[in-house]
Order: structure tokens, then C-alpha cells, then sequence
């Protein structure tokens, strides 16, 4: 075996063999066969020349080597080289202790002798003793300043020790030196890296690569750094180079999972977690991370499963049990999530985003108006007391995810809460409130001659109800007046939908998963106008929101509660869905549009009808659907069902099964006591796709809109169809929405109930007279054409709003309480 002179020295100098040990032997090349040297003399003689003993090295025959370099101090024990080269080969074969004293002993006799201070350094280093390893290599740099390599590993020495600043000086003096020095480039990264100098670190590692292509860590390292600043791509492409050069690399394997995870790849991340657990299976974080994969995926049984391994390996992950309450939680088990997240305070106390994950804590399926009203009780009082915690909150993505998105489900006035929230996370972290620095000077348009530049910020501008209501406003706005800048948040689906959003906007920008950067991306836009569809649903938006990045901020109803965030000034609704006391329910400032807010283009209904028996439907009977999501079935709704379900022996109520069979079981077990007769008169049906889904829709003879949290995008879709949907407005906008479509489309005798009592005589009214259903729906599908549909009028409101609501931020103003917009130059 013969040592590649470019190759990291054996010895652990951490430099390479021709400029550490292969230097003694500038007069044998390295090449230079052991056999041929011995034998052309005596054995005593072989054994007393240092050129063997460098040749014995050289040939990685290293207990030879050792022996050879006893046997020379024997004959020659005040020869300084002798017992130098003894320290070499015992530092080479990690005897680091008894290589002290041979060192010791060549510097006792040449104290000028660099490189033994330099060796003795990295011996002492290797057993951890750092003060004296700094001061020998100080030593050999008093004898040799221009010695590199000592410079190089004295960095190594107080980079241990945290000296990190010291560390950098040492290492730009060894490339100083040497600038094709790899490792000290490489190390220099790691220091540049650990001191927040990322854009240094990763030029660094660039060096390092482009003089030793091969040093996976460097590869890693730099992967580290693109992750980090969001250019995931990039990262894929420097985690895979490293894994070419060590497949076995379970960190890295990680790191790529992690990154592919971020991308959205979910499954291929899924799939490099668990390579990386088959290196090594006792690797908590991968556990932990290949449980988010399998959350994300839906998987949450096994998710938790990876969860719980995690926590086995290492019991006081408190990250892994907030992870693992989370997933409780969104299974329905919010008295078992709380037992998690009281371990996560337990464990970090000082970790007020813990302590907000329990506060937080509601359940997903409500057992009575008494069971909300005591979580309720207890998420304000909890988050109460967050208010005077002392702890702090650095990264708002890692404090919680959507903080009160179940609150809306228990048909309450939220603003209160949400206000309270706002007021909370405003005084614990300092991050939130970010402002845009083109606002200190920021004229409108109407200064500039330039175009209103207005942004949509969401996760959900995709396959998703938020972009098939929003697609065709972003299309439609005037483009000789607005520009239109699309930001999609970092968790933002990659599908066809998303692609032509992106293709009808002048700008589509796909923000960095970082929240500082993010703020920072959105800011450099310079809006004029920063547009939520929705706030509330996920914890990027939500937390965005608290900054001011533009002189006008507006949200709607994609989640249709109000946002409780002082920076966020406009809720964008209609007067057709709002009741009168509405402006008691927004913090912000409420704006009614005549028209919906939102252009909905349909679907092409299929040509052929599947048979009801195809899709697990019953072949007789009318069909009452309610195809909503379980956590809209307000306790209230129960009685309701009840009545459809006495009222017609013949009928079945059809839902969709829960996005985990938790969700079922739990809504099964709140009917065995407040309505019994419903288990086994509902027909819950699997989860589909999309057309499938919409295949068992146009069999439905009636549909039902869940009370107090109604339909939004199934309504659209139920009017492609022409399916009545009975309906009763409840006290906030989140109900009315199907009484509203209604009063917009022009239907005079709508299925619309004047109470919660009338509901369901109101629904079987329907269902039991086939002649009224088919002319009411007859007339549905021509008014949806018209005034539902690619609703034009909409997008000229909205075009007004913005052109107004910018003017009044030109004078330091908003919108006066009442303001709406114009309908003169525009169609009926």
C-alpha cells in the first residue's frame, strides 16, 4: 500500500501527505519500493537509515515502520530526526499519548525543530489537550512563521474551543501561505460558517472543491449553507455530489431528505430518510424527520411510529415531542397531545413556542356547545398568560403552526381572540415586526406614472379552493393599470394549476423557506398593494401578515374569520354575506362588494355519468350530501341530520370520510348520544380524486350546507351541476356564504331556511318532490352562468378597491367604515 502524496497525511495532521510526512522524504520519492532499500544492506544498517523508515511509511507499512524507528533510536539516540520519526509513526498508528515522548525527547536535542513542535501540537490536540497543543503550535510558529500547516491546525485548535474569530485569522494566514491548502479552506468554512458568514463559508468551500473535487464534506457543508438560504435546487445538487463520494453518509442522507422534503418531493424525502436509518437506525433526527415526511404525506399513523423511535433514542427531544402532539392533535386526540406538549415545556421551559403548541391545543371533532365553550375558556386564558411570559420567540415558524384555525369551527365572535393573539406575539417576538424600507418613501402610482403593483401572497395559489377562486381575478385585472407580482409561500404545491397562475401574473416568485429572507423577498417587490386570499390556515401567512411590507394590506375570505393582526387593514367581503352588526367582527376594516370577491371559472361537466352502484352509492333513495370536510360539523348540525334522517326512512345522508378515521370514529361517537339513529343512516364514502368526487356529486338530489361554517368552493362546483344546496345564514359571514350566492344569482324561491328549526322540513321539502328540485335547479344553472360564474363585475370592484385604498394611503389614510365600491361604469 503506497500513500498518495495529495492525499490527507495518516499521521491526522489534517493536511496533505507531501506537505506533512512525505516531506521528510524530499530525497525518496515516494514510490521508492521498501524491499530494494533494505536489502542492498545489513539489517542493523536498514533499520539505522531514516530514508527505510520514510520508505516503510510510504508503503503504509506502518508497525514496520514504528519498529524501524525504535531500532534507529537505539543506535542513534541523540539524533533529533530519529526520535521525531518514532513520534511520526506512532501518531500515524493513533498512539497519540506515547508520541509525546519521542517528540519530547527530538526537540530536547534540536529545539529549532518546527515540525516536532508542529507534530507534538496535533498529538496533543487529538488527546484534547487544547491550551498545550495551541502553545506548541505557537512554538513552531515562532521557529517557521511561513509553517502553514501549523497555522492551519492551530485554527483547528481554537475553532474547538469556540475561538472562532481567532480560527479564521489562522486559517487566512495558511492559505496566505499556501492557497491550494484544501483543508484549510475547507476549515475556514466551517468557522466563517459557525460565525454566520455564510456567503464566505460557502466561496470556501468553492476553493476547497476546486483543489480536492472529492472531499465530501465540503460538499455537505456547502449544502448546509444553499438549504439555509433557500436555493434548495442547489442543495440537492452538493448533497448528491457528496453522497456520490460516500453513499454510506447517513448525515448527509438526512440533510438531502430534508431539502427534498422542503421542495415538496415528500416521497423521494420519505425515501432518503430512510436510507439513512438503514446506515444507522440509532439516528433520532432522521427518525423525527421522516416522521414530518409521513405527516405531510397524510401518513400520521406512521408518522407518529417515527416519532415515538425517535423519542426512544432520545427521550428528551423536545422538537419530536411537539412533533408527536401535533400529530394527536390533527388525529382528533387533543387530551393525549397535551400530555406531549407538556413534556416539550417540561423538557425546554424556557421555549415559549412549546408553551403556545399547549395553549393552542384544540380538538378537531367537538363533542357539545359545552365542550367548545371549555376549550375555549382555556385557549384564552393560556394564551393569556403567554402575554407576560419573559421568554422570547425568535422564529415565528417554529413557535406554532395555523395558531386558531379550529376557533372558527365553534361559531364565536373570534376577534376578541385573535386580537388578544396578535397583542401576544407582538411583544414576544421582534421578528414579526419587520417593515419594507421602500415605505419610509413611497409615492403612488398616481405620482410616478407607473402601474398599481399589487401582490397575492399564499400557500395555496394551486390545485387548491384559493386558486380556483383566484386564477381568474389574477388573470382579469386590467394589466394597463396593475402589475401582478404572485408569492407563493415556501410549503406551496408544484402542479399545473400553480403553473398558469404563474403564467397570467407579470411576476411569480417563489419565496425562501428562511422567515427573514422571506420578509426580506417580499419587501424587495416594493408593493403597493399586498393581497391575502387567506389568512389563517397555515403559519406563513399568518405570520407574514404581522409585517407592514406594503403601504396597503388586505385579506379575504379563503379562511373566512378575521385575522386579528393589527398591520393586516382591509377584510375584503360582500354586503350579500355579511349581517348588519358585521364591522363588530373584523378587526379590520370590513369592505363590502356587491358581488362575491372572486372569479370562479367552471369545470367542464363530464359526458358520461358513472352509476351510482359503480361508486359505492345506494341505487334507491334520494341522496342528502354534505361532502364537507368533519371538523365544519357543529354540534348544533347533529339535530338537524337527525330530522332529514327521520323524515325520509327511504334517504341516506352521504359524507366523505375524515382525513383520518380518527375524525369518523369521533363524529360516530358524538351521534350515539346526541342523535342515535344517525350511524346507521349516514353513508360515509372514501376519500377520491377530484373526479371522482365530482362523478358522486352530480348524484346527489340534495345537498346540505353545514351550519354556521358553510361551503365555499362546493357550493361553485354543486352549481355547475345545478344541485340545490339547502342552506340557513347564520350570525357571521362564514355561514351565509350559500344564502349570499343566492341573493346574487336572483333566486326568488331559494332553498333557504329562516331558522335552524326550519332546516331540515326545508331539506325534505326538496328531497321528497322531484319536480320542484329539477325546475329549481334549472334555474340555478342559468343563473350561475350569468351572475355567479367568471363574475367580471367582481374583478372590477376589486380594481376599484385598489386604486382607492392606495389613494387614501397616499394621504395617511384608509377607507372610511362603510366604503364600497362604485358600480357606475360597471355591468350589472
Amino acid at each position: 500500500m503506497s500513500v498518495n502524496r495529495n492525499a490527507p497525511c495518516p499521521c491526522g495532521s489534517g493536511k496533505k501527505y507531501k506537505h506533512c510526512c512525505g516531506s521528510l522524504a524530499e530525497n525518496t520519492p515516494g514510490s521508492t519500493p521498501v524491499a530494494p532499500v533494505i536489502a542492498k544492506q545489513p539489517a542493523a544498517v536498514a533499520a539505522a537509515n531514516p530514508t527505510t523508515v520514510i520508505a516503510l511509511f510510504n508503503a503504509g507499512r506502518f508497525q514496520e515502520m514504528e519498529a524501524a524507528a525504535r531500532a534507529l533510536t537505539g543506535l542513534h539516540p541523540d539524533d533529533s530526526m530519529a526520535w521525531f520519526l518514532l513520534g511520526v509513526a506512532l501518531l500515524v498508528r493513533n498512539q497519540n499519548q506515547a508520541a509525546i515522548d519521542p517528540l519530547r525527547r527530538a526537540l530536547a536535542l534540536k529545539p529549532d525543530f518546527a515540525d516536532a513542535y508542529g507534530n507534538l501540537g496535533n498529538a496533543l490536540q487529538n488527546l484534547g489537550q487544547l491550551d498545550e497543543a495551541i502553545a506548541s503550535y505557537h512554538q513552531a510558529l515562532m521557529l517557521k512563521p511561513d509553517f502553514a500547516d501549523a497555522h492551519s491546525n492551530l485554527g483547528n485548535a481554537l475553532s474547538r474551543l469556540g475561538r472562532l474569530d481567532e480560527a479564521v485569522a489562522c486559517y487566512q494566514r495558511a492559505l496566505a501561505i499556501r492557497p491550494d491548502f484544501a483543508d484549510a479552506s475547507f476549515n475556514l468554512g466551517n468557522s466563517l460558517k459557525s460565525l454566520g458568514r455564510m456567503d464566505e463559508a460557502a466561496a470556501c468551500y468553492r476553493h476547497a472543491l476546486s483543489l480536492q473535487p472529492r472531499l465530501a464534506d465540503a460538499h455537505n457543508n456547502l449544502g448546509n449553507i444553499l438549504q439555509n438560504q433557500g436555493r434548495l435546487e442547489e442543495a440537492a445538487v452538493s448533497y448528491q455530489q457528496a453522497l456520490a463520494i460516500r453513499p454510506d453518509a447517513a448525515e448527509t442522507l438526512n440533510n438531502l431528505g430534508n431539502v427534498f422534503r422542503d421542495l415538496g418531493r415528500l416521497d423521494e424525502a420519505v425515501a432518503s430518510y430512510q436510507r439513512a436509518l438503514a446506515l444507522k437506525p440509532d439516528m433520532a433526527s432522521a427518525h423525527g424527520n421522516l416522521g414530518n415526511a409521513l405527516q405531510a404525506l397524510g401518513k400520521t399513523d406512521e408518522a407518529m411510529a417515527s416519532y415515538q423511535r425517535a423519542l426512544a433514542l432520545k427521550p428528551e427531544m423536545a422538537e419530536m415531542q411537539v412533533n408527536l402532539g401535533n400529530a394527536l392533535q390533527d388525529t382528533g386526540q387533543p387530551d393525549a397531545a397535551n400530555i406531549w406538549y407538556q413534556r416539550a415545556v417540561a423538557t425546554s421551559p424556557e421555549r415559549l413556542g412549546y408553551k403556545l403548541a399547549a395553549a393552542i391545543n384544540l380538538p378537531v371533532i367537538t363533542e357539545s356547545r359545552n365542550h367548545i365553550a371549555s376549550w375555549r375558556e382555556h385557549y384564552a386564558a393560556e394564551t393569556g398568560k403567554l402575554a407576560g411570559d419573559p421568554a422570547m420567540i425568535d422564529n415565528p415558524l417554529n413557535a406554532a403552526g395555523a395558531p386558531a384555525f379550529y376557533l372558527a369551527y365553534h361559531d364565536e365572535n373570534d376577534r376578541p381572540s385573535m386580537e388578544s393573539l396578535c397583542h401576544m406575539f407582538r411583544s414576544r417576538c421582534p421578528a414579526l415586526n419587520y417593515r419594507a424600507p421602500h415605505l419610509q418613501a413611497w409615492q403612488a402610482p398616481a405620482r410616478t406614472s407607473r402601474r398599481l403593483r399589487v401582490g397575492f401572497l399564499s400557500e395555496c395559489l394551486g390545485a387548491h379552493t384559493i386558486g380556483k377562486l383566484y386564477q381568474g381575478l389574477i388573470r382579469e385585472l386590467d394589466r394597463q393599470r396593475f402589475e401582478v407580482v404572485v408569492l407563493h409561500a415556501p410549503a406551496a404545491k408544484k402542479d399545473s394549476i400553480r403553473e398558469q397562475i404563474d403564467r397570467m401574473a407579470d411576476r411569480a416568485i417563489a419565496l425562501p423557506h428562511s422567515f427573514s429572507a422571506m420578509q426580506q423577498a417580499v419587501a424587495d417587490t416594493e408593493l403597493d398593494v399586498l393581497f391575502y386570499p387567506d389568512i389563517g390556515m397555515h403559519h406563513t401567512s399568518y405570520f407574514l401578515a404581522y409585517s407592514r411590507l406594503a403601504p396597503v394590506q388586505a385579506v379575504s375570505w379563503g379562511h373566512p374569520d378575521t385575522t386579528g393582526i393589527d398591520t393586516m387593514d382591509y377584510f375584503l367581503s360582500a354586503a350579500s354575506i355579511e349581517p348588519e352588526n358585521a364591522d363588530e367582527h373584523y378587526s379590520e376594516r370590513l369592505i363590502r362588494f356587491k358581488r362575491l370577491p372572486c372569479y370562479y371559472e367552471p369545470f367542464v361537466k363530464p359526458s358520461q355519468v358513472t352509476e351510482r352502484a359503480a361508486l359505492g352509492l345506494p341505487e334507491k333513495g334520494t341522496l342528502y350530501g354534505c361532502p364537507q370536510t368533519l371538523f365544519k360539523f357543529h354540534p348544533d348540525f347533529d339535530k338537524v341530520l337527525a330530522d332529514i334522517a327521520d323524515g325520509d326512512p327511504d334517504g341516506r345522508i352521504v359524507l366523505i370520510e375524515g382525513k383520518h378515521k380518527d375524525w369518523s370514529r369521533l363524529l360516530r361517537a358524538r351521534w350515539e348520544k346526541s342523535a342515535p339513529q344517525l350511524p346507521e343512516r349516514v353513508l360515509f364514502i372514501p376519500r377520491m380524486p377530484l373526479n371522482q368526487f365530482m362523478a358522486v356529486m352530480a348524484h346527489m338530489d340534495v345537498l346540505l350546507d353545514p351550519v354556521h361554517f358553510g361551503s365555499g368552493n362546493t357550493l361553485y362546483e354543486a352549481m355547475v351541476y345545478g344541485i340545490p344546496m339547502v342552506t340557513w345564514p347564520g350570525r357571521f359571514m362564514r355561514g351565509r356564504l350559500v344564502a349570499g350566492a343566492y341573493r346574487q344569482m336572483g333566486i326568488g324561491e331559494a332553498p333557504v331556511a329562516g331558522s335552524i328549526e326550519d332546516y331540515a322540513s326545508v331539506a325534505l321539502g326538496l328531497g321528497k318532490n322531484a319536480e320542484r328540485r329539477e325546475s329549481l335547479s334549472k334555474a340555478l344553472l342559468a343563473a350561475a352562468q350569468t351572475r355567479l360564474f367568471a363574475d367580471l363585475v367582481a374583478v372590477r370592484e376589486f380594481e376599484d378597491f385598489l386604486t382607492a385604498a392606495v389613494d387614501a394611503a397616499a394621504r395617511g389614510e384608509r377607507l372610511p367604515t362603510g366604503w364600497s365600491p362604485s358600480l357606475s361604469n360597471m355591468e350589472e
